[in-house]
Order: C-alpha cells, then sequence, then structure tokens
C-alpha cells in the first residue's frame, strides 16, 4: 500500500509530549490571530494565568497562563497519540481526518466544558471583575466558537503530523 503507516506498538510518550507542546503553540499563533483580527476578545494565557493568581501582573498572569496552555498541550499531545493508536490508521491521510476529528471533538468540548469552568472556579468571573464567558465563549465574540474549534483542529493536525512523522 502507498504511504502505508503502522504505529503498532510504536507509542513514544516523549514525541506526543514535544508534539502537544509544538501543537499548544501553534494553536496560541491561531488564538491570538483571531484576536488580533477583532473576531474574538478572549485572551486565553491571561484568563489562565488570572485564574491561578487573580491579581497578578500581566507578565505573570501570562507566565502562569502560558505554562498552564503548554502542560495541557503536553496532556492533550499523548492522549492524541494514544487516540491514533486506538484507532490505528493505515495511512497518514487516514491519520490526518483522525486527528481533525480528534480536534473538532476537542474543541467543542471546550465550548461546553470552558464556560462552566470559568463561571464556577474563576475567581474574577465570579466577583464581577471578568465577564462571564456565555454559551460555547459567545461573549467573548460571536466567531470565538469557531475559533476554538479551528484553533482545536490546528493543535490537533500539527500534533498528530508531528508524532506520526517522528514515530513511523
Amino acid at each position: 500500500m502507498l504511504f502505508a503507516l503502522d504505529l503498532t506498538g510504536q507509542f513514544s510518550a516523549g514525541g506526543a509530549i514535544v508534539a502537544g507542546i509544538v501543537g499548544a503553540l501553534v494553536m496560541l499563533v491561531v488564538m491570538y490571530g483571531g484576536k488580533a483580527m477583532g473576531m474574538t476578545s478572549m485572551d486565553l494565557l491571561k484568563t489562565l494565568g488570572t485564574m491561578m493568581l487573580p491579581k497578578a501582573s500581566d507578565g505573570v498572569a501570562y507566565g502562569v497562563g502560558m505554562m498552564m496552555h503548554l502542560m495541557m498541550g503536553a496532556a492533550f499531545g499523548v492522549i492524541h497519540a494514544g487516540v491514533l493508536h486506538a484507532f490505528g490508521p493505515s495511512s497518514n491521510a487516514a491519520a490526518t481526518w483522525i486527528s481533525i476529528g480528534i480536534g473538532v471533538v476537542h474543541g467543542m468540548m471546550v465550548l461546553v466544558a470552558m464556560p462552566m469552568m470559568l463561571n464556577m472556579a474563576h475567581p474574577l468571573v465570579k466577583d464581577g471583575t471578568m465577564d462571564k464567558p456565555g454559551t460555547a465563549l459567545m461573549n467573548f465574540g460571536t466567531m470565538t466558537p469557531m475559533g476554538v474549534t479551528m484553533g482545536h483542529v490546528v493543535f490537533a493536525l500539527v500534533a498528530g503530523a508531528l508524532y506520526v512523522g517522528g514515530v513511523s
């Protein structure tokens, strides 16, 4: 078979972690690109950082937010690799389509979970300093759900491609 792919027995946690971190960095380019174009007002890193340290300076909040985002990227890189192994794609094209599916599902899960998480756990949302995110993060802008979904698809494509390329 042309472009045959076999991931059997080749799981690499280190490769998955690196792929997830790079995917998370590329995802930030998409997310902040959308913010720069006025498609969303969501500031992911500051939102994550102030969730842990609500009174932190912007620099500290962004630093903490970046660490949280990269750690989640590493964890989701491992999950992504595990799902790829479970599906066992037989070609790079099949791995690409599986990755797109993973990204869409992940993005949709974030659109459901993140507003609940922010409403329940973010101290600045709870005290009214930060606006409530709204359903599917719509209070950050009507294009935010599309941006979040596309950001996760880009993450999945980058993480999947790097992982598959590294272990195959």
